[in-house]
């Protein structure tokens, strides 16, 4: 096998190993999820307490993607296929960040609204009320009276409480810490990660060792040419 093939696949062996750290860092660089465990925590519009679009449900998960002073920006029901993500603020003391990736990190729950003509003079035949589905967001307090933040349609806006029925959603019981890993797989684990920067630096220490004597020994042959030229004139 030429030298330069021979050096050219080491050097191939070396980005391939390299490769998997480099995306396992890239992976890591996302932003993280953060639980709500209590009653009272808002999504807001703007980081500021003014701008609430609706509370979030309790035991349930936001995604954070940066901070902002005291707020964090989030989404929620982000990449949930039939829902539409709801991008915000949160304030950064009311949420519980955790380490690890929720299996049911938002809520799916539709809503019953029931839409009534109320007093309006309608003719014979027309529809007094009519039923739709919507999806459930959140609770919004509007004065004395209790809203529900949901999408119909593609649309977003508030319904109130009383044309619903009562929300009867389970809680999210998801654990709250990352299940430690198996006390014979630990080892492994940290001997994996030794043994990959272990190989990546032997690699590299061979691509570094077969160039020098490809190009080296080289340039000494047409050195020692050169002085065999000089003797001869």
């Amino acid at each position: 096998m030429p030298k330069k093939l021979l050096l050219l696949l080491l050097l191939a062996a070396l980005t391939a190993a390299l490769c998997p750290a480099a995306a396992a860092a890239a992976e890591g660089s996302g932003g993280t999820y953060a639980r709500i465990e209590q009653t009272g925590v808002y999504l807001y519009a703007e980081p500021n307490g003014e701008t609430g679009l609706f509370e979030l449900p309790q035991t349930y998960f936001v995604y954070v993607t940066g901070e902002y002073g005291e707020y964090c920006s989030v989404a929620y029901l982000r990449d949930t296929p039939g829902r539409t993500a709801v991008y915000g603020y949160c304030k950064s003391e009311e949420l519980a960040f955790v380490d690890y990736i929720p299996e049911t990190p938002y809520l799916l729950y539709n809503v019953e609204v029931t839409y009534t003509a109320g007093t309006t003079p309608m003719p014979d035949g027309g529809i007094a009320s009519y039923r739709v589905q919507a999806a459930y967001y959140g609770s919004f307090s509007y004065g004395s009276t209790t809203c529900y933040y949901v999408e119909t349609d593609g649309a977003f806006g508030y319904v109130p409480a009383s044309a619903c029925p009562v929300l009867d959603y389970p809680p999210n019981t998801e654990h709250t810490e990352p299940d430690p890993p198996p006390e014979d797989a630990s080892p492994a684990a940290d001997g994996s990660g030794a043994v990959n920067i272990v190989l990546v630096c032997a690699l590299a220490a061979a691509a570094l060792g077969i160039a020098f004597f490809l190009f080296r020994p080289a340039r000494r042959r047409k050195e020692r040419q050169e002085e065999r030229e000089d003797v001869y004139f």
